[in-house]
């Protein structure tokens, strides 16, 4: 635990990370008399505007969602880096450094990160004597890597803490109510410990206290000791929810029905391509089924499905912590604020993207092809399928059902897709008088083959594997 001179017992720490609050000199002074003298601060500039020299500092200055994978070839160069980023502390704080933050929600509780971060810890030299921490996003972990101290754990309202650590980080949402009803959780607990730590944001803190001015007086009270229970505002109404999943699924049922009304060739296709095979790929042989609108369309919809496909999995599999996860890994892929909304696009953008590759190449590949149109019907029908697992995905997803479902049904998803263009390739060699074996060499083995590889790229590749389980496993 972090010592500093004539402090409580249970210490109020605020914190001045990642944000550009400047505190007044009144809120300076309102400090004073509440016995709060620890910040934790991620710019070394802030400590300029806290100069009293009885002031501690918390220093944050590790990378952001280490990863295991990414953290073993680097740790040279984030040495170096923090090394660095702590000199420019020093220079501002001087010897009012508390403890030293060297990670920031790493994936604690993969492979060998604790190896790795006793490694980093190590490589900051025998002359560094500062506590080490890091900010912990898994409450429930009990990982403490040799050469750390102890670790600050994330708090936030609606999430179940079984247990309450002596160093934790509260982060607050809108919903008051819930906030304070944490709040009072965690002051009760640590009780029972014999010192602690509590981090506040700064600017959530002062702007609490200016709204309910009876607060100070709670905030002085537990630094001083006492036992206090904060009043609990109103619990407030719940706000209208859009489901955009449901909406967007209903937009694209919608279209179906659409299509079955007004393009009578449509049912008839769709029908006859699920019941009488053979007879449908002869239709296609004969170029009965000229229309290109259809596939077009068709295709359309299932890339329109693919992004919902996205959107239905992160709404359930990941957080909002695990969203900031996903956005920091794969931040070309991000062209909006909104991290879903960018996943959503970028699904969209990837299948049609693949979809036309798809046509291309088959139709390319297949010089008895006369139109475009004989492919698009070939490879569109079997993504009907598609409809119907992404359509049980939503519904599951309002119902509530167990993570396991989604995994399966997104599995289905890619299985269904896998095996249309192979299907389309198969029916397209029938065709061909001659050469079918090196048809379906370019076309049905290298999309296999091209398949396996991205596969086994991913699986090997722990810049890109380990983000998404560790967006996928954090609270």
């Amino acid at each position: 635990m972090v010592q500093t001179e004539q402090q409580p017992s249970h210490r109020i720490a605020l914190s001045f990370s990642n944000d550009d609050f400047i505190p007044s000199e009144l809120q300076l002074a309102l400090l004073e008399d509440l016995n709060i003298r620890l910040f934790e601060i991620s710019d070394p500039s802030v400590a300029s505007n806290l100069t009293d020299s009885r002031y501690r500092f918390l220093i944050d200055a590790g990378p952001e969602f280490s990863v295991p994978g990414v953290l073993a070839p680097q740790i040279g160069e984030l040495t170096a880096g923090v090394l660095t980023r702590i000199e420019e502390f020093r220079r501002q704080t001087g010897d009012r450094i508390a403890a030293i933050s060297i990670f920031r929600y790493p994936f604690e509780t993969y492979g060998d990160f604790s190896q790795l971060a006793s490694v980093f810890a190590d490589s900051l030299g025998e002359e560094f004597s500062d506590p080490l921490y890091y900010h912990s996003a898994f409450p429930a972990s009990d990982v403490l890597p040799d050469g750390f101290n102890f670790t600050s754990k994330r708090a936030e309202p609606g999430q179940n803490l079984q247990i309450v650590f002596p160093v934790i980080h509260v982060k607050p949402t809108e919903n008051q109510y819930e906030t304070y009803r944490l709040l009072n959780d965690i002051f009760s607990d640590l009780e029972q410990r014999e010192e602690s730590i509590t981090i506040l944001p700064a600017r959530w803190f002062f702007n609490q206290i200016e709204q309910r001015s009876e607060l100070r007086f709670l905030f002085g009270d537990f630094t001083s000791g006492k036992t206090i229970t904060f009043p609990l505002p109103e619990q407030p109404e719940p706000q209208p929810y859009m489901n955009w999943s449901v909406l967007l699924l209903l937009l694209i049922w919608g279209s179906y029905a659409l299509h079955f009304r007004y393009q009578p060739i449509y049912s008839q296709s769709m029908t006859r391509y699920f019941t009488n095979h053979a007879f449908f790929v002869d239709d296609v042989m004969e170029n009965r089924l000229r229309n290109i609108l259809p596939g077009i369309i068709l295709l359309t919809q299932h890339a329109l499905l693919t992004g919902l496909f996205v959107f239905a999995c992160t709404e359930v599999l990941i957080s909002s912590l695990g969203l900031e996860v996903i956005r920091h890994y794969f931040q070309p892929f991000m062209f909006f604020q909104s991290t879903t909304l960018s996943l959503f696009l970028s699904a969209v953008f990837v299948a049609v993207l693949l979809q036309t590759v798809s046509v291309i190449w088959i139709y390319v590949s297949n010089k008895k092809l006369n139109s475009v149109s004989q492919v698009l019907n070939l490879y569109s029908w079997p993504l009907h399928l598609n409809l119907f697992v992404v359509t049980f995905l939503v519904v599951f997803n309002r119902v509530g059902f167990n993570e396991i479902w989604t995994l399966i049904l997104g599995s289905l998803f890619m299985l269904i897709w896998f095996f249309s263009y192979n299907i389309a390739a198969i029916d397209s060699s029938r065709f061909l008088e001659k050469g079918r074996g090196i048809f379906l060499t370019i076309t049905v083995g290298v999309h296999v083959c091209l398949v396996m590889g991205i596969l086994i790229y991913l699986f090997f590749t722990p810049s890109v594997l380990e983000p998404i389980i560790f967006a996928i496993e954090v609270p």
